[in-house]
């Protein structure tokens, strides 16, 4: 059983998740064993570095720092129903995260499957989490930009490399025919 002073903790990192986090997403991991929550765990800790957290709240907590972070609590209420797991990034790529859960879901027969959550501000379901979790992450983006980039300097590179070959070309063949 929690404390007043523990629930009080709670609220209020839930009542900053809300307010500062780039991503909140809420899951449902009823029939989820605890060693794949604990696995799910650390893969989204590996690729945050220890800035994500997963944990299982209780609805009416959550519901508590929902209005406390001055959210409409309506907006959540399809969230809120059943077993919640909440998980968020201090920091980082929020996509990264919804990725590892939806990976992660379908490698268990879809446990944790992901109620909704909030990603910058705007809230999305099930359905949209599946969406997002198909875009590209930052690095990856940041990857196709620098491609994108760097093709035409390697078309620049291509065709004076192919202009000095066919110079040398043609000056082995007019040394050839001079050697003869």
């Amino acid at each position: 059983m929690l404390t007043r002073k523990e629930k009080t903790l709670l609220v209020n990192e839930f009542v900053d998740a809300f307010k500062n986090s780039s991503i909140v997403v809420f899951t449902d991991f009823t029939g989820m064993p605890v060693s794949h929550t604990d696995d799910m765990r650390m893969q989204l800790f590996k690729e945050y570095e220890s800035e994500a957290v997963y944990k299982v709240m209780r609805n009416s907590l959550l519901k508590t720092a929902i209005k406390e972070a001055g959210l409409n609590l309506e907006d959540y209420e399809e969230f809120l129903e059943g077993s919640t797991g909440v998980f968020y990034v201090k920091s980082g790529d929020p996509i990264v995260g919804l990725k590892v859960l939806t990976e992660f879901a379908k490698k268990h027969d879809g446990k944790p499957s992901i109620k909704g959550g909030v990603l910058e501000g705007q809230i999305f379901d099930a359905n949209k989490a599946e969406e997002l979790s198909k875009l590209p992450s930052k690095q990856e983006l940041i990857g196709m930009f620098v491609r994108g980039l760097n093709a035409p300097i390697n078309g620049v590179v291509n065709v004076l490399a192919g202009t000095i070959r066919n110079l040398s070309n043609v000056l082995n063949a007019i040394k050839d025919q001079k050697s003869e």
